[in-house]
């Protein structure tokens, strides 16, 4: 065996064990016959294209999908289900940017005339934005209705907005990088979901009704929830303060989160897929609620609302834990 044969060989290791069993010889075979006579004093290595090929399939064999082992057709149907319940969530947060944007602008509602946005830099920045939530809602709407190829496209824009906004707070609006970083796992992860768990391989299913479901959703919190939010978070210090924390959007996904991963652990994450896609929903959604939190701030946090907050970060980690812990153990075992 030469050099570059056993490095080869070593770099296949990033595959599944019974992937290998299967393909490695294959593999190895196809490898060499396009390298040619390589001599071990020539200290040769696989390229890093090949290199980043065979990561690549490692990815796209773990997120398995019809025809997967058990083990891995599992992981990859928890792999979707990240990104389309991650990525409905931003048609909602879309949505509702569209609808602010409106009102910013004067289009609907009966804003005051002082509050309007007039200056050219605020609509043009206006404008960006509601560019950007329209991806984000064409984003989902094509992966709903089973346009894998557009979705990725438009994923694509969208994870390019998020690393300009992520410069953006670094370096214009002085944000931490802490704040950024948390920013950026929020905003990427159902976007990331996407790009790995719909390959070419990947089941697709098509459904019109999910298509328009953020829409509905945004409707009923606008009507219900937003309301009650503006009414009680600032309702002269009144101690009710704290469901404002529950009726925005943020506190009803945990509701529902909770609801969801409690059932879940009942029946000890079976499917497996469900357990390991809402424990990572869970994590992505505490970790919303840190940004929020100034902890440096005592007055907050000992005021009804930063309490209710601070308990949703904690319960909803706790949650993700307990979650990824009993569906690991749920998953089939390797084959």
């Amino acid at each position: 065996m030469t050099l570059l044969e056993q490095r080869y060989r070593f770099v296949l290791r990033m595959l599944p064990a019974s992937y290998r069993a299967k393909r490695e010889e294959e593999m190895v075979d196809a490898f060499l016959d396009s390298t040619g006579q390589v001599r071990d004093e020539d200290n040769a290595r696989p390229t890093w294209r090949e290199v980043a090929s065979v990561a690549a399939l490692a990815i796209r064999v773990r997120a398995g999908g019809p025809g997967a082992a058990p083990r891995y057709r599992e992981m990859g149907d928890a792999v979707r289900l990240v990104a389309l319940l991650g990525l409905g969530y931003h048609a909602v947060l879309g949505w509702e940017g569209l609808i602010s944007t409106l009102f910013s602008f004067g289009i609907v509602g009966d804003l005051d005339p002082e509050y309007v946005i007039t200056d050219p830099a605020g609509q043009a920045w206006g404008l960006v934005s509601a560019a950007a939530d329209l991806v984000g809602v064409a984003a989902f709407a094509s992966l709903a209705l089973g346009r894998v190829r557009a979705a990725r496209i438009l994923t694509w824009l969208s994870l390019l907005y998020i690393a300009v906004m992520t410069g953006m707070g670094l370096f214009m609006w002085e944000r931490t990088i802490t704040e950024q970083v948390l920013y950026l796992l929020v905003m990427a992860t159902p976007g990331v979901a996407l790009l790995i768990g719909y390959h070419n391989d990947a089941p697709v299913r098509r459904s019109p009704l999910l298509a328009v479901l953020p829409l509905g959703l945004t409707a009923l919190h606008v009507a219900v929830g937003f309301a009650t939010t503006q009414r009680l978070a600032f309702y002269n210090g009144d101690d009710l303060t704290w469901i404002a924390a529950w009726t925005d959007l943020s506190g009803l996904s945990a509701i529902a989160i909770g609801v969801a991963g409690v059932h879940c652990l009942v029946r000890r994450a079976s499917p497996p897929a469900w357990g390991l896609a809402l424990a990572v929903v869970a994590m992505l959604q505490g970790v919303m609620r840190a940004p929020s939190l100034p902890l440096d701030a005592e007055s907050f946090a000992t005021q009804p609302l930063g309490t209710t907050m601070i308990a949703q970060f904690a319960a909803l980690l706790v949650l993700a834990a307990a979650l990824a812990v009993v569906s690991v153990r749920s998953l089939p075992r390797p084959t």
